[in-house]
């Protein structure tokens, strides 16, 4: 490929002439607010207020309970569940089967180990 050409810087002519003014530094403070203003008004209580009456707590008053009759009545004379005693519940024997798995060779048993 080819090579690139040398960038070029021409000078200018541009100075920069007087001063520079900057922003003056400000610090931060409140917002001005109006004052609140409180107009008076123009209702004024007339007469007495109309207080609840301060009552002691008392128990509602309650009817008296009336029973009425029926003419439902027993006929015969009333059965009751006999009382018995506890006894354990019949159960089966156990049978035990003879099951038909043999030992075949040696046993190999773990070295004592002392301590």
């Amino acid at each position: 490929p080819g090579e690139r050409a040398k960038v070029v810087h021409r000078d200018d002519n541009l100075r920069p002439e007087g001063e520079f003014s900057k922003r003056p530094d400000q610090t931060w403070a409140p917002g001005e607010r109006a004052n609140v203003v409180r107009r008076d008004d123009n209702l004024q209580p007339e007469g007495e207020f109309a207080k609840r009456p301060d009552a002691t707590w008392a128990p509602g008053e309650r009817a008296n309970v009336i029973k009425r009759d029926d003419n439902l009545h027993p006929e015969g004379e009333f059965t009751k569940r006999p009382d018995g005693t506890w006894a354990p519940g019949e159960r089966a024997n156990i049978v035990r089967r003879d099951d038909n798995l043999k030992p075949e060779g040696d046993f190999h048993k773990r070295p004592d180990q002392k301590w």
